[in-house]
């Protein structure tokens, strides 16, 4: 509608500029009323294509809540998806657990009763201290080491190591070992 007015004006401005020919600043004024209608006219122009772009904007925005809404919703719904997934897999978890857990029973059972009640016990020879001196007997305690212990009885690592025959300086907790008396 804007555009017909401006139009209109802009043929009445161009029929009274080029219809009486006049000279002067009556013709001057009327070539510059044109010109200036032309360019509010170009102006208007630039102006309704931009509001035809926005008015679509518009339209997509609108019409992309429903978009918006549904994508939304099929997230939601493919977080559900993912926890009842969840649940089953924990779910078999368990019961694979709780198999091969009887399957470890049965296999023991099985093999316990396979197994000989009367096989002798291996037999184990007697260790023979390497010392022959007076000693004592000492059960390792918590804590324990071999240098500690030859502390506590004036000795050496080495002299109890012979004393006792062993290789190594790892003891046991309970372990019997032999120790210069005192």
């Amino acid at each position: 509608m804007k555009k017909m007015v401006l139009a209109g004006m802009a043929a009445v401005a161009a029929s009274i500029a080029f219809a009486e020919p006049e000279s002067g600043r009556d013709a001057f004024l009327k070539r510059q009323a044109y010109a200036e209608m032309q360019r509010v006219s170009g102006q208007i122009d630039v102006l309704q294509s931009s509001h035809d772009e926005l008015a679509e904007r518009v339209a997509r925005i609108e019409g992309g809540k429903g978009e918006l809404g549904a994508i939304k919703s099929d997230i939601a719904s493919l977080r559900a998806e993912i926890d009842s997934v969840r649940r089953e897999m924990k779910k078999m978890q368990q019961e694979i657990v709780a198999d091969m857990t009887k399957k470890v029973i049965e296999i023991v059972k099985a093999n316990s009763a396979a197994a000989p009640s009367s096989a002798p016990a291996p037999r184990v020879e007697p260790r023979q201290p390497a010392y022959r001196g007076p000693c004592k007997e000492y059960v390792v305690q918590p804590g324990d080491t071999l240098s500690l212990i030859a502390q506590a009885f004036a000795t050496t690592v080495a002299k109890i190591k012979e004393m006792n025959g062993l290789k190594t300086d790892r003891l046991s907790i309970g372990q019997k070992l032999l120790v210069p008396k005192n």
